[in-house]
């Protein structure tokens, strides 16, 4: 944009340019507001209490002692080195710490991965890949909440930065592929995804771009790039050994990756609609783009592109995943097919070249500009800077209920909030939470689908008459279980029920006239996510056990 109209002496008019600064400036702001949204994600409580316990005790924990459905059961904790950065983070500067972690994060992987899809396009196609950029931004925000997976985000995109470097001939940086891979199985279990690139990308500098080559012609890799990324490739698989669990989390990443979760929104296949515009819009540009440019493909990059775009049609949460190669990748195809059709586009290119027109889009864009970054102030005037937990999303009250009301014991509890009660209930075990497949056994989480949705449960695995209090939604289960003997509803509010089994155990409720109805106060507004530590802490006992063993 900057310089899409160029003068005869080389620079664009002052118009052009302040237009150019403006729009990118506007596509900056927005890239912000979208990685600076800061509701806390379900699992964030255990996440940063799980790395304040590594700290405290200086071990990972490798069995469950968290939970009563579960307990002493072995645990793959596949995320240990992110929890650890969250946790430093939050120690430094509490929920602050935890946000500008995340939005730092965002911002760096989106910035990569722009400089990446950019630096191989003429000055005045640059506006190419900032166009790009503000659809993609969109989309990648959406899988940068302050939990691990954003490092997978950002190591993505270093993945990316490297195999273009190697792939053009600078194979010395080819030594940095297995130190990545280190670091990045012991932030996320994404880190297999990127280990399956890897080896995607050595097939098709080899055997696949021969094979390809016999139909279309394309330009041979040198033999020591080849070589290069095949040795990247294998000393990245030996590296990824280099975690607590050594072999034993590979095979439980390829069996986790492997198993389909309904039940979970975000890894079903993404659905058609408003919600992933922006993935829909980089997914049909990026497939145009490589169907009508005539610039020469790289079949590497080619494969990745649709690697990528297969697992984001299957999954929700790999949206933003390919969104990062896309904006990384398909730019310089995509102003190449646009400039192959801008005899179509003359009267639209003739118009942009008009200073009036110029003034009005610096005008434009440097109002819009100003209105993101006040509406990015508004959205969270209260909470702005730190970590936000919606009370309609999470049961603050209810569990303040319990609180108060000394409610000790195993706690029977909604999957998204699991985390939150291992946080603020210190006392009580709970049932189920976000660490999933990844310590319980998969018959226990059958069984809590089982149980939200009203169906009968199996005792030998989820024995109801185990749990002291509940904590779910209104849901059917929720119903079902009221009616089972010696339970009692003890608080309701709109969005959660507290349930107690035996009543004479908990004599604070005595005095009460139960249900304790709360109202809509209960679920209203936004609190801060704590600053202080953990009250779990100190360590574990099984922690205790690991450190004195």
């Amino acid at each position: 944009m900057t310089t899409a109209c160029n003068n005869a002496g080389g620079r664009p008019p002052r118009w052009a340019a302040a237009a150019g600064l403006a729009f990118m400036a506007c596509v900056l702001v927005l890239a912000f507001y979208g990685f600076a949204a800061n509701t806390a994600d379900p699992d964030l409580w255990g996440h940063v209490l799980f790395g304040h316990q590594a700290l405290l005790t200086g071990v990972v924990e490798r069995a469950d002692s968290y939970s009563w459905t579960a307990a002493g059961a072995p645990w793959i904790n596949h995320e240990a080195l992110a929890e650890i950065l969250m946790a430093l983070a939050h120690r430094v500067a509490g929920g602050a710490g935890l946000f500008w972690l995340m939005t730092c994060c965002g911002l760096a992987t989106w910035w990569l991965a722009l400089r990446l899809g950019a630096e191989r396009l003429d000055l005045s196609e640059r506006w190419v890949a900032w166009g790009l950029a503000a659809v993609a931004s969109v989309e990648i925000a959406f899988g940068f909440a302050a939990r691990p997976q954003m490092f997978t985000g950002l190591a993505l995109a270093v993945l990316l930065w490297l195999l273009r470097r190697v792939t053009a001939g600078r194979i010395g940086w080819a030594v940095a592929l297995p130190l990545l891979f280190a670091l990045w199985i012991n932030l996320h279990g994404g880190a297999l995804a990127g280990w399956a690139l890897l080896w995607l990308t050595a097939l098709a500098v080899s055997p696949l771009e021969r094979l390809a080559g016999r139909w279309r012609p394309l330009t041979p890799t040198p033999r020591r790039v080849r070589v290069a990324v095949c040795l990247a490739a294998i000393t990245a698989t030996l590296a990824l050994l280099a975690n607590p669990w050594g072999v034993d989390l590979i095979r439980w990443l390829v069996a986790s990756v492997s198993w389909l979760r309904p039940e979970i929104e975000e890894w079903n296949p993404t659905p058609w609609g408003w919600d992933h515009a922006p993935f829909f819009a980089l997914l049909a540009l990026t497939a145009g783009a490589w169907i009508f440019s005539k610039r020469p493909k790289s079949l590497w990059e080619a494969a990745v592109l649709g690697a990528l775009a297969l697992v984001a049609l299957r999954s929700v949460r790999h949206t933003p995943l390919f969104c990062i190669a896309a904006l990384a990748l398909a730019p310089p195809y995509v102003a190449d097919a646009l400039r192959r059709g801008q005899t179509h586009l003359s009267r639209l290119a003739a118009l942009a070249r008009q200073p009036v027109t110029q003034t009005v889009a610096c005008l434009v864009f440097t109002l819009l500009a100003a209105a993101i970054l006040i509406a990015t102030w508004q959205r969270d005037r209260d909470t702005w800077g730190t970590m936000a937990v919606p009370r309609a999303q999470y049961p603050l009250a209810a569990i303040e209920f319990i609180r108060q009301h000394e409610l000790t014991g195993n706690l029977l509890v909604f999957f998204d909030w699991g985390e939150l009660c291992l946080w603020e209930l210190p006392a009580s075990a709970v049932s189920f939470d976000g660490r999933l497949d990844t310590c319980y056994p998969r018959p226990v989480i059958t069984e809590h689908w089982k149980l939200y949705r009203g169906q009968p449960c199996t005792a030998a695995l989820l024995d109801l008459n185990k749990a002291s209090v509940a904590l779910l939604p209104h849901l059917p289960g929720t119903e079902r279980l009221a009616w089972q003997p010696g339970w009692t509803v003890a608080y309701v509010d709109p969005l959660a029920v507290v349930l107690v089994r035996d009543l004479k155990r908990f004599p604070r409720l005595a005095a009460l006239t139960l249900p304790v109805q709360a109202g809509p106060s209960a679920v209203t507004g936004r609190a801060r996510f704590p600053d202080a530590p953990p009250k779990r802490l100190p360590a574990s006992p099984l922690a205790f056990r690991a450190v004195s063993g």
